[in-house]
């Protein structure tokens, strides 16, 4: 294609430049996205606020949606139930140092309910958080479909009646 018989000197330059300006706005978006995706995939994990690196008790406020507060407890002692049936140690004992509490008053209307979650001696580097508890620790058997079934039942208990969860260590002084 020749342009030198077509348009004076001055229009082939534009025609040129407009080229290169649209190749470059082309390309720009994919190399964003490439930078994005690689930014990604280097930055770390962020830690998990439910494992803990000391012993020391912690307690974890639960606020419970009004009426939902028999579903979480059932929930609550069914995870419990399935952490001391686990076959490694660490389960076991992270069942044992799970303590639930309700606080005995009542809420106002629309309020949640509030329950404590108190961990006297939590287990070092095991997540309380429910999620990981029941999907990623290796307590709970989600295999298969069935298993699987069983245990989204559970987890389900916490998704519908749990409003909020706030962490508060616990120092003697």
């Amino acid at each position: 294609m020749r342009l030198s018989g077509f348009l004076p000197g001055m229009g082939r330059r534009v025609v040129v430049a407009i080229g290169v300006v649209g190749m470059l706005m082309v390309s720009h978006p994919a190399l964003a996205q490439d930078a994005a995706a690689a930014g990604q995939t280097a930055q770390p994990e962020a830690p998990d606020p439910f494992k803990f690196s000391a012993a020391s008790p912690v307690m974890v406020l639960l606020s419970i949606k009004q009426g939902q507060e028999a579903v979480f407890e059932s929930g609550f002692g069914q995870m419990k139930a399935g952490l001391a049936a686990a076959t490694k140690p660490e389960f076991q004992e992270q069942s044992r140092s799970l303590q639930l509490m309700k606080v005995d008053a009542s809420p106002p209307v629309g309020q949640p309910a509030l329950y404590i979650m108190f961990l006297d001696s939590p287990v070092v580097g095991v997540s309380y958080d429910f999620t990981q508890i029941f999907y990623y620790g290796g307590a709970f058997n989600v295999e298969t479909p069935e298993a699987r079934k069983k245990v989204d039942d559970i987890y389900a208990k916490f998704t519908t009646s749990l409003e909020s969860r706030n962490i508060w260590p616990i120092v003697k002084k």
